[in-house]
């Protein structure tokens, strides 16, 4: 009767014997399929980075290209009124930097600044600013822009002068209205 019990143990001793192995060979390639799963994770990674990398190439590449296409295109649009004179071969000194952010050029007193062109909208101000912080240019007037700032500035000089009689006249007729 012994025998039976001893057989039997036997078989369970092999069973887990062979179970042991099987799980030690399931966890060495569990640690082999971790490694390989950590390898395509870092190649993908790797693949993004290249492709983000030549984007960000394109991207510049793209803005450097329109920028130097559209120097011309300003340069007509501006002609008959303001005089755009490049300073450099290659004028457009925008650029987008590592950190995503936009480089322009810092001018140190912008065309309409200096030019006391004050009567001119916001927009077309805010627009010869950023076009000469954007390209390596000097803005000055053409004789033509100039005699219609005097005339505009005499308008407004008129303009304040219409004004100031207006009130006067006000001031009389409360005065006689009395």
């Amino acid at each position: 009767m012994a025998l039976p019990w001893l057989i039997g143990a036997a078989v369970l001793g092999v069973g887990a014997l062979i179970a042991a192995a099987s799980s030690d060979d399931d966890s060495s390639n569990g640690n082999g399929d971790d490694e390989e799963r950590k390898r395509r994770e870092r190649a993908e990674r790797e693949r993004r980075e290249r492709e983000q990398q030549e984007e960000r190439k394109s991207i510049k590449a793209a803005l450097k290209s329109e920028g130097a296409r559209r120097a011309a295109d300003f340069t007509q649009t501006l002609s008959g009124w303001v005089e755009v004179n490049y300073q450099s071969p290659a004028p457009f000194k925008a650029a987008i930097l590592q950190t995503g952010k936009q480089y322009k050029r810092v001018v140190a007193e912008h065309f309409v600044d200096k030019e006391e062109l004050s009567m001119l909208d916001s927009k077309t101000r805010q627009n010869l600013n950023e076009f000469e912080a954007c390209y390596d240019v000097t803005l000055t007037m053409t004789d033509a822009f100039e005699d219609v700032a005097d005339e505009m500035t005499e308008w407004d000089v008129q303009l304040q002068e219409l004004q100031d009689y207006r009130e006067q006249f006000e001031r009389i007729r409360q005065h006689l209205a009395r």
